[in-house]
């Protein structure tokens, strides 16, 4: 069996003799490139599409997600299982899960769709999870893919924790959420919880235009899965306290974390930063194993992936000599994604009390602090645009899911901090500046408010 690359990277190559300090490390899971040749091995999609039809809905936003759900439908093979659920203030279950076959049958049913009452969220999903095959162990995939504009107001449960809670129990079962949310109105906090409690993605659009995108994203994603449930577990020796930087869900063994990552396809890499502390007596001439790396994974046949286990070993040297040494720029180019996460989730909580005059002076010093970082600088750019309209439901959205992207995304192995690595990425791995846009295409204008 082939293994897989773990690559670790200290923010410098050293450690101090005899003090106590800090040390970033970045570690990289990383997936081979996808083959050229041959077929993608893998079991059956097993999907489930669960669509809002409440009222709010009517016109260009259902015959978007329509169109959205027509897109999977036909990306699906004939031996995928599919269902499709529509949801108001009453669920529908349309179509059950059983095989694409041709297609026609979604695609006749999806035209039949209309546009209804509130919005019982809970009940769309929970038909959702329920109409597909309780053998998720025999599909490559098994996940609901939710779209709403709204809150959730009727049905069984309406609190976000409780929803939230309950995917997570579907991903137990091997069932993940991913989840789109449309407009101004819907509960971005809500939709982000069912995603991350599942192991899903979650999704934006600011309007009906801006759909297509994230919906293409996510099955060009699923369709170059390499690895899923993807775990990178961490340990150190005694006295090392290991911090996980970025905002991913974390099982704690006593001192040894075990981080639960993205799902990783072809050609990307997931990653994870973390923080060592290390006591004064840890380092004398050198350390050994200072941090050691394994990772686990299912590849979409369901079989274990296998990774190479990482060791990061340090010499000693003087604080000053130390200091000296240059950092890291790639463990500094992801550091300040992390930080900056940082940032714009503090002006997200602003923007909830309406102080834009003082998300304005944090974002001058975000700008100042954070313009070594491309990437970092546009997304700041287009929150500061929104600020300067007091939109306080669309910053708090694209703040939010701009954080999230920051602290949790993949990324090709051979990106450069410069965007130009961007352009011939797949769309999973793009930086986006605005989650919630879909990025202008060729010959159109770059207007993003």
């Amino acid at each position: 069996m082939t293994s897989h690359p773990i690559l670790i990277h200290p923010a410098r190559p050293a450690v101090i003799a005899g003090a106590a300090h800090k040390l970033d490390v970045l570690i990289r899971v990383q997936a081979p490139d996808e083959p050229e040749s041959e077929a993608k091995p893998r079991q059956p999609y097993h999907l489930s599409l669960v669509i809002d039809r409440s009222g709010s809905m009517s016109g260009a936003p259902l015959e978007e997600a329509k169109r959205c759900a027509a897109h999977v439908f036909d990306r699906l093979a004939p031996t995928d299982v599919a269902s499709l659920v529509v949801f108001d203030d009453r669920v529908n279950l349309l179509c059950p899960a059983t095989l694409v076959g041709d297609r026609r049958h979604l695609h006749q049913t999806l035209d039949r769709v209309t546009a209804g009452g509130s919005t019982n969220l809970h009940g769309g999903w929970k038909a959702g999870f329920a109409s597909l095959p309780p053998d998720a162990e025999n599909a490559s995939i098994a996940r609901v893919i939710l779209l709403s504009d709204g809150n959730a107001n009727v049905g069984e449960t309406t609190d976000v924790d409780e929803i939230a809670a309950l995917c997570a129990e579907a991903a137990s079962k091997g069932v993940s959420t991913s989840t789109y949310g449309l407009g101004r109105n819907f509960n971005e906090d809500l939709m982000v919880a069912m995603a991350r409690q599942s192991g899903g993605n979650h999704y934006y659009g600011d309007t009906a235009a801006d759909l297509m995108e994230p919906f293409a994203a996510e099955f060009d994603l699923i369709s170059n899965l390499f690895a899923r449930n993807l775990r990178l577990s961490l340990a150190a020796p005694a006295g090392v306290k290991i911090r996980l930087l970025n905002d991913y869900r974390i099982e704690q063994r006593g001192d040894f974390p075990t981080i639960h990552l993205p799902d990783l396809a072809y050609g990307a890499e997931a990653w994870a930063l973390v923080q060592l502390e290390l006591p004064a007596e840890i380092a004398a001439d050198n350390v050994n194993g200072l941090l050691q790396a394994a990772a686990t994974g299912l590849s979409p046949s369901n079989e274990p992936v296998a990774f190479a286990d990482a060791k990061l070993s340090l010499p000693a040297m003087a604080a000053n000599a130390w200091a000296a040494l240059v950092e890291d720029p790639l463990v500094v180019s992801r550091r300040s994604e992390i930080e900056a996460a940082d940032f714009i989730t503090r002006a997200r909580k602003l923007a909830e009390r309406g102080n834009w005059e003082a998300i304005g002076l944090m974002m001058e010093e975000a700008r100042e602090r954070f313009a070594g970082n491309p990437w970092v600088l546009q997304v700041l750019e287009g929150l500061v645009e929104l600020a300067q309209s007091m939109d306080r439901m669309r910053f708090r959205k694209e703040a939010l899911y701009s954080s999230s992207r920051m602290n949790r995304r993949l990324s090709a192995k051979d990106e450069m901090l410069s965007m130009s690595s961007d352009r011939e990425a797949p769309s999973f791995l793009k930086r986006k500046s605005r989650q919630g846009k879909a990025d202008p295409q060729p010959g159109e204008g770059g207007d993003k408010a």
